[in-house]
């Protein structure tokens, strides 16, 4: 019998940790990643679906003016590949769909600019997971140790 209320102690709380868990998408949030090499625009929306047939716009800025480089489209993938101009190594990628814009600065001195995707916190999806269950077995541990008291009175 106590082994039964026990386990429904522990569904509850894992039921309830896991509901405190999941965070609402932010349905307008985009993140544009760019790569060096053959440079590479990754677009995609908060929620992780790529941004297919966006507009892409592709500025080369040169000794502080930004010029218009390459417009285009992103694939079904989300993703928009360019050749760099030669003598330029900054770029400003600017992405767009159906209301929703986003834009990266990318410094190909400096490295490929993620910028956008740090700031927004959606690099960490399975460290948020893990503090999850770490809140679920320090709750879980606290619940033990008062039912524990409660049994030695």
């Amino acid at each position: 019998m106590k082994a039964i209320r026990n386990l429904s102690v522990f569904a509850l709380v894992l039921i309830l940790c896991m509901t405190l868990v999941c965070l609402p998408a932010s349905a307008h949030r985009v993140v544009v990643v760019g790569q060096v090499h053959e440079m590479q625009v990754m677009a995609y929306y908060g929620g992780g679906a790529p941004m297919v047939d966006a507009n892409v716009e592709i500025y080369a800025i040169k000794n502080g003016q930004e010029e218009l480089y390459l417009t285009g489209k992103t694939d079904a993938e989300g993703l928009f590949y360019f050749e760099p101009k030669i003598g330029v190594s900054e770029y400003r990628a600017v992405v767009e769909a159906t209301g929703h814009k986003g834009e990266e600065f990318v410094n190909l001195t400096a490295g490929a600019g993620v910028a956008g995707a740090e700031q927004e916190g959606t690099g960490l999806p399975l460290m948020q997971l893990f503090a999850g269950f770490g809140y679920l077995l320090g709750i879980a541990g606290i619940a033990m140790l008062l039912k524990a008291r409660k049994m030695e009175k």
